[in-house]
């Protein structure tokens, strides 16, 4: 005859159902990029990003449809409004560069949280651990890493398939522009000066991810020498390094280039040879972390080396990356490119 469960065994059987009923059988484990082990539901329908990059990331995986809260920066992008409009109407959880507003991001009930590695991010995902939110942090600023950072959240939201189209898509602009430089002998490779957002005499460090564009596009680096963040230099050391190609970042082109017309830097190959030119593109930056990045590696080549692509519609390259990505053409989101 069978004992009765008393009432101790009774709530302990009850506590141990209602655990595993809690994670689930299919819950399972994904290592994130500053190697945190997160438990992840198996389905994450509901996804929140918190920096630009991300979201692009998760739009070019087709998962644009889960998102249920975004950085600000987002709800304003170009190319997302023009691929999900409904992204305008979504709660903002405020910016990397300001501050991320944790009570916005449990407000969503999320099932996956995105953040990076720089500001507070991995602080961020601890906390949202001990809330019971599964966090990954990611950190593209590599051209592989940023295949990781495809790979890792299409297997966090638990539709790993996703960033295979993806990823092969990126991989083919990259290894195009290195067919295409390849012949390009070290003595005449093109030192480029890469001028950032904060302003012309503000450039990426070789610890940077545009740093390996510029080495990927065929190129030399005028800043590679240096390491950490952005770096401010002199108007001398800009001119010591006497670059053949200046790239201007973000809203200052404008300034960067009045600024260089001054007569001290006349002498200055890139100036004297009027190979100054603004980072495309208008609708979404191809010089950050995100997929687009790959197009900005093949832009910069023919920028470099126009003598090496001169069978090669790059425009057409363009546009056929974001359609495998966007659903749409580059031109068809509204994008354009200046000189």
């Amino acid at each position: 005859m069978k004992r009765p469960i008393g009432p101790i065994a009774g709530l302990c059987l009850l506590l141990f159902f209602a655990a595993h009923a809690h994670a689930g059988p299919a819950a399972r484990q994904v290592t994130d990029m500053v190697g945190r082990s997160v438990t992840v539901p198996a389905k994450a329908w509901r996804l929140v990003t918190t920096f630009k990059p991300a979201s692009l990331c998760v739009t070019a995986l087709g998962l644009q449809d889960n998102l249920v809260a975004v950085d600000t920066d987002s709800k304003r992008d170009r190319l997302q409004l023009a691929v999900n409009p409904a992204i305008a109407d979504l709660p903002a959880v405020g910016q990397k560069s300001t501050g991320i507003n944790f009570e916005a991001i449990l407000a969503v009930n999320p099932d996956l949280v995105v953040l990076f590695a720089q500001k507070d991010g991995i602080a961020i995902a601890d906390r949202l651990r001990d809330h019971g939110v599964a966090a990954i942090v990611i950190l593209p600023e590599k051209i592989e890493s940023l295949y990781a950072t495809l790979d890792l959240i299409a297997g966090a939201a638990g539709q790993p398939e996703k960033a295979d189209r993806a990823v092969a898509a990126c991989r083919r602009m990259v290894e195009l522009a290195g067919r295409r430089v390849a012949p390009v002998l070290p003595a005449q490779r093109k030192t480029v000066y890469f001028a950032s957002a904060l302003g012309v005499f503000s450039t990426a460090t070789g610890d940077l991810l545009q740093d390996e564009m510029i080495a990927l596009a065929g190129g030399i680096h005028a800043g590679h020498g240096m390491s950490g963040y952005f770096r401010e230099i002199s108007p001398e050391q800009f001119i010591a390094w006497n670059p053949d190609l200046v790239v201007i970042s973000g809203a200052t082109a404008q300034r960067a280039r009045r600024v260089l017309q001054q007569p001290q830097f006349a002498g200055v190959s890139a100036v004297a040879a009027g190979r100054i030119s603004d980072f495309p593109s208008n609708i979404a930056p191809w010089d950050f972390p995100s997929p687009l990045s790959v197009a900005g590696i093949l832009w910069l080549a023919e920028k470099c080396y126009p003598e090496q692509f001169g069978d090669i519609d790059v425009d057409a390259e363009i546009d056929r990356l974001h359609r495998t990505l966007f659903g749409k053409g580059f031109h068809e989101l509204g994008g354009t490119l200046s000189d």
